[in-house]
């Protein structure tokens, strides 16, 4: 009968332990401020009730490094955004070729965002290896 206890308590506080998040997927951020993310990792912006969580990369078609193409390409980041409640998705995306971020407005923020790494030729960019980075604006009132 004690073995069960002792197994059964053992269970529980691994149980436990396990539901305990450290922390690891969620950032503090700042309006103004550019902060980066990793695919899954969410953003939660100090004062605002408003969190953003980079998805990952929809689609990369940029032109590598070293390589001659017809088009420059782009890069579609999704971002899943909780704000008081409502979830929605947005697409952000950054052309190929150039020193260009990608911008998009949600209500009234204004998301400028930049991909990294930039594709070079012959090399493969894992899904874990991309970071993006953004910088979140709160626009005046009447802006939305």
């Amino acid at each position: 009968m004690f073995k069960h206890i002792l197994l059964l308590s053992s269970l529980l506080i691994l149980i436990t332990l396990a539901g305990c998040q450290s922390g690891e997927g969620r950032i503090q951020a700042s309006i103004d401020n550019e902060f980066s993310l990793a695919a899954g990792q969410i953003a939660e912006l100090k004062g605002e009730q408003i969190t953003i969580q980079f998805e990952g990369i929809q689609d990369d078609s940029r032109c590598p490094k070293g390589a001659t193409c017809i088009w420059q390409g782009r890069v579609s980041s999704i971002l899943q955004i909780r704000d008081n409640g409502l979830s929605s998705k947005i697409v952000l995306v950054e052309p190929g070729l150039s020193d260009q971020y990608g911008n998009n407005r949600y209500k009234q923020y204004e998301f400028t965002s930049h991909v990294q790494p930039y594709p070079e030729l012959g090399k493969k960019i894992s899904s874990e290896d991309y970071r993006l980075f953004l910088t979140v604006k709160k626009l005046a009132a009447g802006n939305d």
